[in-house]
């Protein structure tokens, strides 16, 4: 028989509980005791700002900074600014009235070291007591928006007697009416951002790189945002670098097209880190200028999506010289078909942004000759153009039968088969290569056909209209997968292709209509 005892009420029974777990108005022992200084908002400008801040105190979180860290960056960033080429530079980030750094050319001839740091320390002390305000920062949603009258209490010059707003003029690219602007924060009567915000955007200039023209001057800013955003430490690292061990701005390796650099980052930075690295991370990249003179405002906006970064770092670290062959070959077409074109001096690397096949560029049809390895071409099918492995399979084994049946036939024979594959730009003249192929297995005796009838509907009509699977994918990959194996032989055969083509002539008459 049970015996249910005298039950204690609630309150008296968790009382008595062991507590496991500090409550939660108390930190766990160890922790940061303090909130955050500042945060990662999403903001490329801003948070370039706070990569340049973290590098720049050797610390890797947000949560890691100090009072003493900020205030010596920003000591750090007056010197800076005053060094040579940095005023040029200012002028194409900020406009001509940036109060806060001074750079209006009228100002700048009188400014010092000290005068830049008050500005800089007193948006600080901002930062430290926001104060209140009825509106949010409309960038990080965390703090109080800046208020005009406060901003003009930490500027030490003439401009803290002019009522000035949050607008374009310390914020790059913010329009406020009569001027553009880029992101959806601007009005008339400015934008309502925080001192945090405010006070990083001053700061990213240093974790910027800067494209120049052939001639050495500014072409335009290039700031890298990628997410996670604990990746743009790595990304920018080289920015920071250069302007803190040389006081020097990054060129970018003196690359005068942005997207080539951008590139270039990522197979560089992969050579130090494995592939699983870029898992999940995605880049976009902001190209812009924002000078006082007209026509000089302006900003392209570059995204580079996880498959493309991820086929980046496993060319460049798997086959760099393929990889330099694929990226260097030029098919003779015309640029400037879409706005990537303007931004790179290579068609491959316009068309993979513009999520264009690059098929035709892993193969030479003049040299008859693969650029790279099936591997490669095969990671490119899988994660790029999202073609099913098992579908890439069988291509693969129709390539190898085929391959199988021609280096059976005599030298020029052979160089005439592979022509009336590449000279197939017609469905019925892909179509009347296999036919002839399956011909000469039966002449040649070897035992199987070449493929069943399924199998040649498939590989002719299964992977639909669809510009990356259309049957021409089919027969670029069919053409890498031969030229990887019988390329000697090709070469080799090469003279007697004119005599091969003649005949090659005759027998694409016998198709009918595609």
């Amino acid at each position: 028989m049970w015996i249910i005892g005298k039950v204690k009420p609630l309150d008296e029974f968790l009382k008595e509980q062991p507590q496991k777990d500090p409550p939660f108005d108390e930190p766990p022992e160890g922790s940061n005791e303090s909130t955050p200084l500042f945060h990662w908002t999403g903001h490329p400008f801003v948070d370039a700002g706070l990569v340049a801040l973290l590098l720049l105190s050797r610390k890797h979180n947000p949560e890691e900074l100090r009072e003493e860290d900020v205030e010596r960056a920003v000591e750090f960033a007056a010197e800076l600014y005053l060094k040579e080429g940095w005023g040029t530079l200012l002028a194409r980030i900020y406009r001509n009235n940036n109060p806060i750094l001074m750079v209006n050319p009228s100002m700048r001839k009188n400014t010092t070291k000290d005068k830049l740091e008050f500005s800089l320390k007193g948006l600080f002390k901002l930062v430290k007591n926001p104060g209140e305000s009825e509106e949010i920062c409309q960038i990080c949603g965390r703090y109080p928006a800046l208020s005009g009258m406060k901003l003009r209490s930490i500027i030490n010059t003439k401009e803290r007697e002019r009522p000035k707003e949050i607008t374009g003029d310390i914020f790059p690219l913010l329009g406020t009416g009569d001027m553009r602007n880029y992101f959806p924060h601007g009005n008339e009567m400015g934008a309502s951002i925080c001192a945090h915000c405010l006070l990083l955007a001053q700061l990213f200039p240093i974790a910027s790189y800067i494209i120049t023209t052939r001639k050495g001057k500014v072409g335009g800013i290039l700031v890298l945002h990628a997410y996670p955003y604990e990746k743009n430490l790595k990304l920018l690292e080289d920015a920071v670098g250069s302007a803190r061990k040389s006081y020097l701005y990054n060129n970018a390796k003196g690359m005068t097209w942005p997207v080539d650099f951008i590139f270039d980052k990522i197979a560089d930075l992969s050579k130090r880190v494995d592939l699983g690295y870029w898992n999940g991370v995605s880049i976009v990249a902001y190209y812009f200028l924002n000078g006082n003179r007209t026509g000089e405002q302006w900003i392209y906006t570059i995204r580079i999506p996880n498959p493309i970064i991820l086929f980046i770092a496993y060319a460049s670290t798997y086959d760099n010289s393929g990889w330099k062959r694929i990226s260097s070959k030029r098919l003779g077409k015309k640029s400037g078909l879409h706005e990537y074109s303007k931004l790179t001096s290579k068609e491959a690397y316009a068309k993979l942004l513009n999520g264009e096949s690059i098929l035709p560029y892993f193969i030479d049809k003049k040299n008859r000759l693969a650029n790279t390895k099936w591997s490669l071409l095969a990671f490119y099918c899988s994660e790029v153009l999202g073609l099913d492995k098992e579908a890439l399979e069988f291509i693969k084994g129709v390539a190898d039968k085929i391959v199988e049946t021609i280096e059976k036939l005599p030298d020029n024979k052979l160089s005439r088969r592979v022509r009336e594959l590449e000279r197939a730009e017609k469905l019925y003249q892909f179509e009347g290569f296999f036919i002839r192929v399956e011909r000469d297995r039966q002449e040649l005796g070897v035992p199987e056909a070449l493929m069943s009838f399924d199998d040649f509907a498939r590989i002719l009509t299964g992977y639909g209209e669809d510009l990356n699977v259309s049957w021409k994918t089919v027969k670029n990959l069919l053409l890498f997968r031969i030229y990887e194996k019988l390329h000697d032989r090709l070469m080799k055969a090469s003279s007697k292709e004119v005599e091969g083509a003649e005949e090659a002539d005759e027998e694409f008459e016998e198709g009918g209509e595609e």
